[in-house]
């Protein structure tokens, strides 16, 4: 198995600049809408999020991030993702084939949208072990995956997500499940916004 299949992913992007509907799809825009309401915290510093496609996650991010740094493996899909966030100066867009150029760097917030299972088992945990040292003591991993069996991949998003979540060893804060997908977070700190804002 190729260990960066990217040729797919470019010829997507080439025929569509936006493969997935992410702006036409409510699927997608409901998608979208919970992961962003999912996030415990209101702001973050520093954010990454690996994966980002045409950069719509990304644009709504870089609003509640005072540094963003989005990737994809995909140098095709990267001029749609630049023009996404041409309007946040607090965004970087780069090109990271994970989990090989997992940056070197702390991060408050990891997101990882339907990503996980386009990777093997072992880049699947690799990628775990290094969203987790980036997190550190106090930040949070968000996970959204597809819950079918992705095609030509020999896994459901489901079990993926079960693998990555058992490979990054941090306690489940959230988790939301319908019929189409699985959005989770985990958080190595204090997960509670009612805590954190004295309710509790």
């Amino acid at each position: 198995m190729e260990r960066h299949p990217i040729a797919p992913f470019d010829k997507l992007y080439r025929d569509s600049p936006d493969p997935w509907g992410t702006t036409t799809r409510w699927y997608e825009r409901r998608k979208r809408t919970l992961l962003l309401a999912a996030l415990p915290r209101e702001r973050y510093g520093a954010a990454y999020e690996a994966g980002c496609g045409t950069g719509h996650i990304s644009s709504a991010l870089a609003e509640r991030c005072d540094t963003l740094l989005a990737s994809d493996a995909s140098s095709v899909a990267l001029p749609f993702a630049t023009r996404a966030l041409a309007a946040h100066p607090n965004a970087t867009v780069a090109r990271h084939l994970l989990p090989d150029d997992w940056p070197a760097r702390p991060f408050d917030l990891v997101v990882l949208s339907e990503v996980l299972y386009f990777v093997d088992t072992a880049g699947c945990d690799a990628i775990a072990v290094a969203a987790r040292e980036s997190v550190g003591s106090a930040g949070t991993v968000v996970a959204c995956n597809w819950r079918d069996t992705i095609e030509g991949r020999g896994h459901s998003g489901e079990e993926v997500h079960r693998r990555f979540e058992e490979a990054l060893g941090l306690p489940r804060s959230f988790e939301y499940v319908d019929d189409d997908f699985v959005l989770s977070g985990w958080s190595a700190g204090v997960a509670s916004v009612a805590r954190r804002e004295g309710l509790r």
